[in-house]
């Protein structure tokens, strides 16, 4: 059988957030609320509410490259038709320029239950409440991709952290292989690994064998002397 043709079209024009808000003089729209969410067209929740499809979840990547797609859901369903606007350091993530072309196709992932991070740097442990930073910028956000990087603002400087790992509910159904996980109403579970510019420790060096039995030898030759 012929596989159905998508519900709607599976290419838009990629622009920021910042500049669709420029143009369409949204001042609710900010990179810092926004999270990792999309503004996609209206066509497309109608298309999908005409099928009975969900439309809450949806995966992203740029058709040039591959290798990197992420996990997100929508901000909004007004964009202009054939656009789409997601916050800029995803669109750097996927390679992508302003205009650029990107292919969107829905997804299905699991409610989380739990997700490791590491930051960049150790100045993210400096912040007095970072755990605390973190938390509160997930709520933002429509979902995690692990293997992707986030970004999390204290005011003055922006932290970036790698998502490690994510765990879903067991049980759900999850056609993202352990990738993604939903952050819609859940109680996350976090862990923070020791940053990427702290290097371990060196173990203590050990002796050389040689220069333990070379000592061993001395010892002995000084013993046959005095007797």
């Amino acid at each position: 059988h012929p596989r159905p043709p998508p519900p709607f079209p599976p290419r838009l024009s990629t622009y920021s957030i910042k500049t669709a808000a420029e143009k369409l003089g949204r001042r609710d729209w900010s990179e810092l609320t926004q999270g990792n969410k999309i503004v996609l067209p209206q066509r497309v929740l109608s298309q999908l509410q005409g099928r009975s499809l969900p439309y809450t979840q949806f995966q992203i990547c740029n058709p040039e490259c591959k290798q990197q797609r992420l996990y997100t859901g929508p901000l909004d369903f007004c964009a202009a038709d054939g656009e789409c606007y997601l916050p800029a350091w995803m669109m750097r993530q996927l390679k992508l320029k302003e205009g650029g072309t990107l292919s969107v196709a829905t997804a299905q992932f699991p409610s989380g239950v739990f997700a490791r991070f590491q930051p960049h740097s150790s100045d993210f442990l400096d912040v007095s409440n970072h755990y605390y930073l973190l938390l509160k910028t997930l709520d933002h956000f429509a979902c995690l991709t692990a293997g992707s990087t986030i970004r999390v603002t204290d005011g003055s400087r922006t932290h970036l952290l790698d998502v490690l790992e994510v765990r879903g509910k067991p049980g759900q159904s999850d056609a993202s292989r352990g990738r993604a996980i939903d952050l819609t109403m859940v109680e996350l579970e976090v862990d923070i690994r020791p940053p990427k510019d702290q290097q371990p420790k060196k173990p203590a060096a050990r002796p050389q064998p040689e220069a333990a039995d070379a000592a061993d030898g001395a010892g002995d030759a000084a013993g046959d002397g005095d007797a």
